[in-house]
């Protein structure tokens, strides 16, 4: 895939790598979202908390943030794009939540995994915070002290390696949902945790209401 803009292309997100195909579907057919509640308290909360550890790692680090980036590829027909929350040498993605997982998620890896293929980045690293109304009375008990590696009470930081393999399975992911999107079809639901987090729960469980 090629760095360029392009016309006529879809266009797919880096958060949505190997995530439901029926959410991408749902957004590229321009469905309207529906946050439950609970999510929009935790969105805000991811944003606050973006918004401290970015700070530091400009400030402190010299990282570049909210790097906008698109790979392009004119033979599948599509565009990724992504904005990578801070780069330098390699990308860091930051992901608050509410527990922390004892290792990454696999579409977490391959959301970073594209920015280290823009960036030819062999490394990169996924921070992942305990959300919380104030964040800096998370933030402030890091440690920054082994930087990029960094630690602390509410805090994970994991090292991924570029994984060239992974990067053909997003591909073909994408190209998945766009043989579906082109032809009206539904593509089948990945169930999982995330259902109860999606902005079109609502169109795949009527039933729950909201």
């Amino acid at each position: 895939m090629e760095e360029n803009d392009g016309d006529g292309l879809l266009e797919f997100y880096a958060s949505e790598a190997l995530t439901c195909p029926r959410r991408i579907y749902f957004r590229l057919k321009g469905y309207p979202e529906r946050w439950p509640e609970f999510v929009r308290v935790r969105l805000n909360q991811g944003i606050d908390t973006h918004n401290v550890l970015q700070g530091i790692l400009s400030r402190r680090y010299g990282f570049e943030l909210e790097k906008h980036l698109i790979l392009r590829s004119e033979r599948l027909g599509f565009e990724i794009h992504g904005r990578i929350d801070a780069i330098r040498d390699f990308p860091i993605e930051i992901k608050g939540k509410t527990s922390l997982p004892r290792e990454p998620y696999d579409y977490h890896m391959a959301q970073l995994n594209i920015y280290m293929r823009w960036a030819e980045a062999d490394y990169g690293y996924l921070y992942y915070v305990k959300l919380h109304e104030e964040p800096m009375k998370i933030i402030s008990k890091i440690d920054f002290s082994g930087f990029p590696v960094v630690k602390g009470p509410n805090f994970r930081a994991f090292e991924v390696l570029y994984d060239g393999k992974m990067f053909r399975e997003t591909l073909r992911h994408f190209y998945t949902v766009k043989r579906h999107y082109e032809n009206d079809r539904l593509p089948p639901r990945k169930y999982s945790y995330a259902c109860r987090f999606c902005p079109y729960k609502y169109i795949c469980y009527p039933e729950d209401g909201e």
